[in-house]
């Protein structure tokens, strides 16, 4: 299902869509909050990606918890909602240019640009 039509701004079916991820992500963050400080570890933080439908590798984990842990590694609820939201729209960029679904994609400077620029 594409839920962007380009235009940098969220239409009510966008809004819907992200609205019902948020919380389903809530779900998740509250399972893995298990002493209700409402912060995860960065370790927790690994399950509840993976719970929340991300598969990656343990580089990507470390860069995650790097951008988004506070100094005692741990994440709150805003900034585990912030990486999840980017995480979407990292993956449905990519999968809008993997056309043929092989998992690479190739870009000129300008597609590169583009896709970089709202990062």
């Amino acid at each position: 299902m594409n839920t962007t039509d380009g235009t940098g701004h969220l239409n009510l079916q966008e809004f819907k869509h992200l609205w019902n991820k948020i919380k389903q992500w809530k779900l998740v963050f509250t399972r893995f909050d298990t002493d209700k400080s409402s912060t995860i570890s960065s370790f927790e933080m690994r399950n509840a990606l993976t719970e929340a439908g991300f598969q990656l590798n343990i580089q990507l984990y470390d860069i995650i918890c790097m951008r988004y842990a506070n100094e005692h590694m741990e994440l709150d609820f805003d900034s585990y909602i912030s990486c999840l939201v980017r995480l979407e729209g990292m993956f449905r960029a990519f999968k809008a240019f993997d056309r043929d679904g092989d998992g690479l994609i190739k870009l000129n400077v300008f597609q590169w640009l583009q896709l970089t620029m709202y990062a």
